[in-house]
């Protein structure tokens, strides 16, 4: 695979926001790839997630708060560099959502989307983690948790090509796996298996559910899983 992060190894990343930071994921990624930042803010929605990123960043220029993506309580044009990282699927309004960060984003400032789709030519191991992802949602929203499916890579192109940006690149890359079965390759996802049914057993009756999660447990020490492919888009606001 191409280091497609490669291209900010010399870049001073400035101001940062992580929208929608869950577990911090991203946040590593920012750290690793720019040459430089003055600070980095993640928000995401869930007190738990802030609570457990909060832990994994004590260094006094990350800071992570609880804010939803729909109301950013920063001034406008704060940001000099925002990413949102495989979140777009959990977003119930994206437009919304643009708006705000249209909205903090400094004239010149860069936008930087990382995003998994469902589509496309992939493995079946990478199709594991499609279906896992897409039984995960299922469960979420009978939780009252939107999530939706992943995003076919047209409808990700063209959220980014209807916001207000230019000089846009689009790099699409996977992480590549010698071995789809290995057990630390999916020992992730199939704890993720098990906690989702738990979930579903303390919801009650959803036999269609808990029958395709155990499927696919089957699948994952059948066939194995990878990472499916995602899009890396960086634009910059007019």
């Amino acid at each position: 695979m191409r280091d497609v992060f490669g291209k900010f190894a010399n870049l001073d990343a400035g101001r940062v926001l992580d929208v929608a930071t869950g577990r911090g994921e991203f946040i590593h990624v920012i750290k690793q790839v720019f040459a430089s930042y003055t600070q980095i803010i993640g928000i995401d929605s869930s007190e738990k997630a802030v609570q457990y990123t909060e832990k994994l960043f004590p260094e006094n220029n990350i800071e992570i708060y609880k804010m939803d993506a729909f109301a950013i309580r920063f001034e406008d044009a704060y940001f000099d560099t925002v990413c949102i990282s495989n979140s777009l699927h959990h977003l119930a309004d994206l437009d919304k959502a643009f708006t705000e960060i249209m909205r903090i984003l400094k004239p010149g400032g860069m936008l930087l989307v990382c995003e998994m789709y469902r589509d496309g030519v992939q493995s079946e191991a990478q199709k594991t983690h499609t279906m896992m992802h897409h039984w995960i949602s299922e469960i979420d929203r009978i939780s009252g948790v939107y999530h939706a499916q992943t995003y076919l890579k047209e409808e990700i192109l063209g959220f980014i090509s209807s916001l207000p940006c230019d000089r846009t690149e689009v790099e699409d890359y996977y992480q590549p796996v010698d071995n789809p079965k290995d057990a630390k390759n999916c020992e992730s996802l199939l704890n993720n298996c098990n906690e989702a049914l738990k979930r579903l057993e303390n919801l009650g009756s959803h036999p269609d559910l808990l029958a395709h999660g155990k499927k696919l447990k089957d699948r994952i020490n059948e066939i194995g899983c990878a990472s499916a492919s995602r899009l890396l888009i960086t634009t910059y606001k007019k």
